[in-house]
């Protein structure tokens, strides 16, 4: 394994940046320092993270971490007191930036390997250890902070945790394309340093602290409370836990632990607060059905445990992925199944109401459906009384905006009117099968109005829903208004009056020379460009999840930017220019950095290959074109991952398709070799898996990512450039195998991922990734090399749920809507291409027609060989785009042209505002620039629609349209 790079230029491969929130923690800090020679110290900020380390200090790669608990009533103390032990004993530390981040860190879903580590200390080695503990346990003892899950306690009582770990670790890129810090054993190797409860240290490194040492555990009996057995834990988190336990006299029951300090608020409150807040609401609620019966509330140790009745049922999350059928021309529920829910949901918060308490957090996640499909709510913890002063536990996209624009620490007063508001986000979820926007703001009514259009259940109760989710809580109908709205079969209609247009004919200009998807193209393309740091560690701003993984691969990083990019360029966006340059030569410099070349399209080098020599093309730069056939040439051939995103079949479409740019056979060789390993490691069916230290080694996979749909996407384009039917065949074969599999549904289909589909929440899947996008993008390519008209059928019901589903689907390229339009523009140039050949037209400019291959041993013609380079109309659109389409036009191609607008404009209508633009966010409400799970992949979609072209990275219908 390669050790990966350590970049950036904080003391541990962060980039320095400033917070204006990050004041009162660092003016603490400072004035504890400027007794101590302030001078004699330097600083160093990142978006979590405050630094503090001796001008002289020599960072080591590893060794015993100390860790500080603390709360956000405590921080200020804690941290005070520490830093003046610290400062004394010149020792590097780093503590929480912000007050916010102190409560993230006590959160109830704090990630555990994280959680309640406020401040860590790194000594100098083990003796300098053993003083610094010592001096923290004696200045913290007593302060409140949580016990820490992945540390060993310092002494009992005591608030000094430690750990062995990495201080500036060697890092190795996984198969996985993901950076995992290592930790070097005495002979010099290196093993992962996996941060997981219960392992302090590894087996070589000697505890410095052993005699003063107390276990990170109380060893004890499964039987808790003097009565109730632990069976099984149904989840684990920073708050304690949800367990699956049997009662003395063999009753199964919940019992669900709070941790001391967990949840913590300035008032002093933590989640053992909520615990008894819960246990009073269960023993009102649960007698009428409304909430699981109480048992019992007792405390072991420091925690408190609460003890209730167990509920069959599932999720409402869960249970409306299930349900949604087509409907219309969306997926819904059945809207009589959609209004017994509605009604119970409203009966459910009337009797919380009743009982004097504002419930808090009613999401989908809170609420089971039992077998009868009779409605249960759960996890009580948030539940407060209307004069409650305490900490707010809120759910994005579901906590009323009253609540979001305040501290998150502390609030007063809950009204019933935030619950009301989280029963209209509850119910825009029963109405889409997507979570609401984090922040949808006047656009709300725009989407709940193109819902109404295609979706029976949203036409029903988009105008409640409405108002429940409206900014003003005066605005939001009472529970009794909402029951006669119900009532009422004739009131299901949304007054359109009230704010603005419809998106509608998102393809073309408007009179004004502008359109929302225009406008949204218009502010993706400028914040690209606006938004480059090349003097940062990655080049555009990402998440946390994302900054794991390697700034060089194109699904999270530069180069899938790059691509975008170059695609504006050729659509006529020449002021993108400097910034293709730009992020042409960041990726180069930057490839060095890590010598492990992975095959992956998405997370290993293939696709950055292809991105390098396309903008190499583009700017008419030979050094980076040959950088990226250098990269190309670098790629496996063999591989224990089989699959597209990670694997072999990824660099072999790279290969084919830089073999049809250049004519280059030692390309088409080395796909070839790729090709034929994966023959030899087809399993039937075929089905293929991987093996090695890989997250999905064992699983087979339905869908384009990881299984089998991607991978004979790849076998069918070696087989047209090679004419070898051995490929084709398996292709063929998989076809076969995915119709067998696909779920029918009327005019649509469906897949299963093909993984653990028993256990998923929902087998009716439609996206890139696995589902319907990904496996009719490889039948549509199935049926243009061999015209096999079943390939055809199955691709247009492939498309039909696509179109039916873009209401579930984020705006994102990686199982998102980006991928979805694509797809469908895919079916609507496959069918303009073919109207044209069927009426003496020519399907390329070259003059070459695609004659189908309608056997295995069949010659596959129409293999394309080099191209040299692209003239000045090709820079300026790579195709020319579809004309815009008549949705109410019969033709196939008009037909798909016209979902694909459906698509882009609920792209647009889920756009948020951010410096100024309309820009998509990501799975969380966030806004990243990254291809995959960023803004650039939606923008990618969005223009090609505007101004054709080919999907970036994978085969064409059009191969005119292939950049050269």
């Amino acid at each position: 394994m390669a050790v990966g790079p350590r970049s950036g230029s904080s003391p541990w491969g962060m980039e320095p940046m400033t917070y204006e929130d990050a004041d009162l923690l660092a003016e603490c800090a400072a004035a504890v320092l400027d007794r101590h020679e302030p001078l004699t110290w330097r600083h160093a900020l990142d978006e979590h993270w405050h630094y503090v380390l001796p001008v002289d200090h020599r960072s080591r790669e590893q060794g015993w971490k100390l860790h500080v608990p603390a709360t956000p009533l405590s921080a200020c103390l804690v941290l005070s007191r520490a830093v003046d032990v610290l400062a004394e004993h010149r020792c590097a530390f780093k503590f929480a930036v912000t007050m916010r981040r102190v409560h993230e860190l006590v959160g109830p879903n704090a990630d555990r390997k994280a959680a309640g580590k406020f401040l860590t200390a790194y000594p100098d080695d083990d003796s300098h250890a053993r003083t610094v503990a010592e001096a923290l346990h004696h200045a913290t003892l007593g302060l409140p902070g949580q016990w820490i899950l992945t540390d060993r306690r310092y002494r009992q009582h005591s608030q000094v945790f430690y750990r062995y770990g990495g201080f500036t670790p060697p890092k190795v890129l996984t198969d996985d394309g993901e950076y995992r810090a290592m930790l070097r054993t005495p002979d010099g190797s290196v093993v992962p340093d996996k941060r997981a409860v219960g392992q302090v240290a590894p087996p070589w490194a000697v505890d410095p602290f052993q005699d003063d040492a107390q276990p990170s555990t109380v060893a004890g009996s499964v039987l808790v409370g003097g009565r109730f057995t632990v069976r099984s834990a149904i989840r684990q988190n920073n708050r304690g836990g949800v367990y699956l336990a049997e009662d003395a006299d063999g009753a199964r029951l919940v019992l669900k632990r709070f941790r001391e300090h967990t949840g913590a608020a300035v008032d002093g409150s933590d989640s053992r607060t909520r615990a008894r807040a819960e246990a009073r609401l269960l023993s009102i609620l649960g007698p009428c059905g409304s909430s699981p019966g109480f048992i019992d509330v007792f405390t072991s140790g420091t925690d408190i445990f609460v003890a209730q009745q167990w509920v069959d049922g599932v999720p409402l999350r869960r249970f409306v992925a299930r349900e949604l059928r087509p409907s219309g021309t969306a997926l819904a529920l059945e809207v009589d199944l959609a209004l017994d829910l509605t009604r119970q949901l409203v009966d459910l918060l009337d009797k919380v109401h009743a009982a004097g308490y504002v419930l808090g957090d009613l999401t989908p996640n809170n609420v089971l459906v039992t077998p009868q499909r009779r409605l249960v709510l759960i996890d009580l913890e948030s539940a407060l009384r209307p004069t409650d002063l305490a900490a707010r536990l809120l759910t994005p996209g579901y906590a009323a905006p009253e609540d979001e624009g305040r501290s998150r620490m502390i609030a007063a007063d809950p009204s019933p009117s935030t619950d009301l508001y989280s029963l209209g986000a509850t119910l825009f979820y029963l109405i889409s099968g997507a979570h609401p926007p984090a922040s949808p703001g006047t656009r709300l009514r725009d989407l709940l109005r193109q819902m109404a259009d295609r979706n029976p259940v949203a036409a029903r109760l988009a105008p409640i829903v409405t108002r429940l989710l409206s900014p003003e809580p005066a605005e939001r109908p009472g529970l009794a208004e909402i029951r006669a709205f119900l009532a009422d079969p004739d009131a299901g209609t949304l007054d359109h009056s009230t704010s603005g247009a419809k998106v509608t004919g998102v393809g073309a200009e408007s009179a004004d020379g502008d359109s929302a998807v225009a406008g949204l193209v218009e502010g993706m393309v400028a914040d690209l460009v606006s938004t480059a740091k090349p003097e940062q560690a990655w080049l555009w701003r990402n998440s946390e999840t994302a900054m794991r993984y390697d700034p060089c691969s194109v699904h999270v990083g530069a180069p899938g930017v790059l691509l975008v990019l170059c695609q504006a360029a050729r659509a006529g966006y020449s002021d993108v220019l400097d910034t293709v340059d730009v992020a042409a030569r960041w990726t180069m410099r930057r490839l060095p950095d890590e010598p492990r070349v992975l095959p992956g399209l998405m997370f290993g080098r293939a696709g950055t290959a292809v991105s390098l020599y396309e903008a190499g093309v583009l700017l008419e730069a030979d050094d980076v074109s040959a950088a990226g056939l250098a990269l190309a040439r670098s790629l496996p051939t063999r591989w224990h991952v089989p699959d597209v995103f990670h694997g072999v079949a990824g660099a072999g479409l790279a290969l084919v398709r830089l073999w049809r740019q250049t004519g280059d056979d030692d390309l088409l060789d080395r796909a070839r070799q790729c090709a034929d390993g994966l023959l030899e490691s087809a399993l039937a069916g075929p089905q293929w898996t991987a093996t090695g230290d890989f997250l999905l080694a064992g699983a087979t996979h339905w869908g384009f990512a990881h299984g089998v749909a991607g991978i004979a996407t790849f076998l069918l384009d070696i087989a047209e450039a090679t004419g070898d039917n051995r490929y084709l065949a398996v292709a063929s074969r998989a076809a076969e195998a995915l119709a067998g599999v696909a779920i029918h549904d009327g005019d649509a289909a469906f897949w299963p991922s093909g993984e653990d589909d028993e256990q998923a929440d929902n087998v009716r899947l439609t996206g890139f990734c696995s589902g319907a996008t990904g496996v009719g993008t490889f039948l549509l390519r199935l049926h243009q090399v061999t015209g096999d008209p079943a390939a055809r059928a199955l691709a247009e019901a492939a498309a039909t749920a696509v179109h039916h589903g873009n209401w579930t689907s984020p705006p994102l390229w990686c199982h998102g809507l980006a991928t979805d339009g694509d797809f469908l523009l895919d079916c609507a140039e496959l069918d303009r291409a073919e109207l044209d050949q069927a009426s003496g037209g020519t399907a390329h400019r070259n003059g070459a027609s695609r004659a189908p291959v309608t056997g295995h041993t069949t010659h596959i013609p129409g293999a394309r060989g080099p191209r040299a380079s692209v003239d000045s109309a090709a820079r300026t659109s790579s195709a020319h785009p579809l004309p815009a389409a008549d949705p109410s036009a019969s033709d196939p191609a008009a037909r798909y042209r016209s979902w694909a607008e459906d698509t882009a404009a609920v792209m647009a209508a889920r756009a948020v505002p951010r410096r100024g633009r309309l820009l998509t966010p990501d799975d969380t409400g966030d806004v990243v620039a990254s291809f995959a799970n960023g803004y650039a992949g939606a923008l990618s979609f969005l223009l090609r629609l505007r101004h054709g072209g080919a999907r970036p990275l994978l085969p064409s219908y059009a191969r005119d349209s292939v950049p050269a």
